[in-house]
């Protein structure tokens, strides 16, 4: 459920409306600014249901850590479209490259999941494909969908390959059987990824080869 943002009269009474409502699983706290915005979100739904704070400007981009760390936060995603609006930034990838990488890196400062990447307009699955391997690519690991289409092509693209899984569980066990011992300085960032691929792995129902 999406909800205006802290700053307009309307996110009290659409607050006050999803209070105790039954089935909801989340909300969804449109242009989040401050992690303030997001614990009285948190608070005033009485510490029951996760924030996902949509972040969509300049500001909420350079707050991106303290949101990430925000009581309540669940995980944050990336309101493209309104960050290119509000500060004139180009849709190609090397221009958004710093508001995603941005995202990523405050996300794992504040202990959350991969954040989730803005939407892809229009129709086009290659185009959708490529985007989504962008995605991918810097290190977020959901998208937003404006059609219910685009979720299986999304979740084929973030999804990690047979291969990787057998890869990674590969290399878990060998891990395991060696005591989680680290044997030298490359160990830390396969054992980073082997995690991250079996976790997605299991959350998209991905068998190894």
């Amino acid at each position: 459920m999406r909800i205006n943002d802290r700053s307009t009269p309307f996110w009290s009474d659409d607050v006050d409306g999803l209070i105790g409502l039954p089935g909801l699983m989340g909300v969804v706290l449109a242009k989040a600014e401050s992690g303030l915005h997001v614990t009285e979100t948190y608070d005033r739904l009485q510490g029951a249901v996760p924030i996902i704070p949509l972040i969509e400007s300049a500001v909420g981009i350079e707050e991106a850590v303290s949101i990430a760390k925000a009581r309540g936060a669940f995980r944050l995603a990336f309101g493209s479209g309104d960050y290119r609006r509000d500060t004139g930034t180009a849709a190609d990838d090397l221009a958004m490259a710093y508001p995603r990488s941005r995202l990523v890196v405050a996300s794992r400062v504040g202990t959350l999941p991969g954040p989730i990447d803005g939407p892809t307009v229009g129709t086009s699955h290659p185009v959708l494909r490529e985007q989504s391997a962008t995605t991918v690519a810097l290190g977020l690991t959901g998208k937003l969908c404006l059609d219910g289409a685009q979720a299986p092509v999304i979740n084929e693209v973030i999804s990690p390959t047979p291969s990787d899984v057998a890869w990674a569980r590969d290399f878990l066990h060998d891990f395991e059987l060696r005591g989680n011992v680290v044997r030298d300085g490359s160990d830390l960032p396969r054992l980073g990824r082997a995690r991250k691929i079996e976790t997605l792995a299991r959350a998209f129902g991905v068998q190894p080869a």
